[in-house]
């Protein structure tokens, strides 16, 4: 059974081919959650970029983004990062699909909580089978940090 959207998550185009982006995201969400590097996996694109929303350089490559997840999970504490998308557009074509929203991440790191609120866009193509990630681009809003 396939996840629903949010209420306030609008969908243009191809209603169908946009709740099943939606579910892969959620899919997302989830394996980030629970560090499943497979299911991340399954999740990207083989050429996929990724835009970091502060100074971190960008990564290119599913594996070189399955090196940063796996980095991030086993050097930090209590990791938390959730995409939400608003709005996903499906292309005339069915080909490409973007989705915009807001992203959250945060974890602890020597004594300190540290979060980050977001802007985020990403670029989905049909391989054909599967929603895949092509890219993502994030701008940090907002960063806090305190003692724990």
């Amino acid at each position: 059974m396939m996840a629903r959207p949010g209420a306030d998550t609008q969908l243009v185009g191809d209603k169908q081919a946009a709740r099943e982006i939606a579910a892969r995201r959620e899919s997302f969400n989830s394996a980030l959650t629970v560090r499943d590097m497979e299911a991340i996996a399954a999740l990207l694109h083989e050429d996929v970029v990724l835009v970091p929303g502060d100074e971190a350089p960008l990564i290119q490559g599913r594996q070189a983004q399955l090196d940063a997840w796996q980095q991030i999970f086993d050097g930090m504490d209590q990791v938390t990062y959730k995409r939400a998308p608003a709005r996903i557009d499906v292309s005339e074509d069915g080909q490409l699909a973007s989705e915009q929203g807001r992203w959250t991440g945060g974890w602890t790191q020597d004594g300190f909580k540290i979060g980050y609120v977001g802007r985020y866009f990403a670029k989905w193509r049909f391989d054909g089978l599967n929603w895949l990630i092509e890219a993502e681009t994030f701008v940090t809003m907002k960063r806090t940090g305190q003692q724990v």
